[in-house]
């Protein structure tokens, strides 16, 4: 199983299922999502993504006693399967995906060539969902129309949805869970455990990118019917705003903390030497700044740095009540490398 996932979070954004595993009605599927994020067990991906191979094998995990393992307990041994291997797909200390490999019982266990072999490969694998989360995807042309709500039960079957839910699920990548994995994902968080409900203000969410290009922000809490009625998930979907895609945005590119504050700077129309002084740096390693930016943006100028991010991030929210020009620190005008000021485009 090959997740990816929201590195602010934690949570899975979407998913490629073993196919291998008979499991006609996704049931394992959303157990591996309550299991990582309700549930005590060994090799949470968010703890292999701060060890240094972030990797992990159950049966060492375990001391080789793999019934102490609910993931054992409740799936593998039912499905004919004794061993695990778990790889967190790690890149500039974000973790942007996750991997779950199983092995049947009359299989030899993950050895230690196994392991290194994964966590060989991990950084290439993260680097590849980092990259990919910042690709331009193509446009459909549809804008939905404000936030959408879901009511789901424990069983993550919809009990009501409004009609611009069934516009941003349909944004939102398919799934063979029936519902996108991200929304499993803030649903299962919610889930009730051993020790009762998830508290009431408990609010998770998770970002992902729509099939249109757009950042989509999911929440999720949990709603208590009236005269002691049954309770639900309630799942709220919407276009996320600037501030919320900025850090995933800044990360995606691997920009350093002075790096992205140079951005900044340069989206207000600041020239060279007004950074400098606005940063207390020389003009000198404002240039090596802006130099390591256009490299890691892929790009070779202010504007095309400037046009990268407004027309990939920002313009497929601009006009709908989200983004503005004096709002969002996107400028009217911008300067070139020689402090020349060019008209911004305005998609008109």
């Amino acid at each position: 199983m090959l997740w990816t996932t929201d590195p602010a979070t934690g949570f899975f954004t979407s998913a490629m299922p073993n196919s291998t595993v008979d499991d006609p009605d996704m049931v394992y599927c959303r157990m591996s999502h309550r299991n990582e994020f309700v549930e005590p067990d060994f090799n949470k991906f968010r703890v292999l993504a701060r060890l240094p191979r972030h990797v992990g094998v159950l049966s060492q995990a375990t001391g080789a006693d793999l019934g102490r393992s609910a993931r054992y307990r409740t799936m593998l041994q039912p499905l004919g399967f004794e061993h695990e291997l778990r790889l967190a797909l790690v890149d500039s200390s974000m973790c942007w995906g996750a991997v779950m490999l199983w092995r049947a019982a009359d299989s030899p266990d993950f050895t230690e060539e196994d392991q290194t072999a994964a966590s060989q490969l991990g950084p290439s694998l993260a680097s590849g969902l980092r990259v990919a989360m910042i690709v331009g995807a193509g446009e459909t042309g549809w804008t939905p129309d404000g936030p959408g709500l879901i009511l789901l039960d424990d069983g993550y079957a919809i009990r009501s949805m409004t009609p611009g839910a069934q516009r941003w699920l349909a944004e939102l990548d398919p799934s063979p869970l029936g519902l996108p994995e991200p929304v499993v994902a803030v649903a299962a968080s919610l889930a009730n455990d051993a020790s009762g409900s998830a508290p009431t203000w408990l609010t998770p969410w998770a970002r992902v990118r729509g099939r249109a290009g757009r950042w989509i922000m999911i929440h999720g809490s949990r709603t208590q019917h009236a005269e002691g009625g049954e309770a639900s998930t309630a799942i709220i979907i919407e276009e996320a705003k600037a501030a919320e895609i900025a850090p995933i945005i800044v990360s995606a590119y691997r920009l350093s903390e002075r790096e992205a504050e140079v951005t900044r700077l340069i989206l207000h129309g600041l020239s060279t030497k007004e950074i400098a002084a606005e940063m207390y740096l020389s003009a000198y390693t404002v240039q090596d700044y802006l130099k390591a930016i256009f490299d890691k943006v892929g790009v070779r100028s202010r504007r095309q740095l400037a046009a990268r991010l407004y027309e990939e991030h920002y313009w497929p929210s601009y006009g709908r009540g989200e983004l503005h020009p004096d709002t969002t620190g996107a400028p009217t005008a911008f300067r070139d490398d020689d402090g020349a000021e060019t008209e911004r485009p305005r998609g008109e």
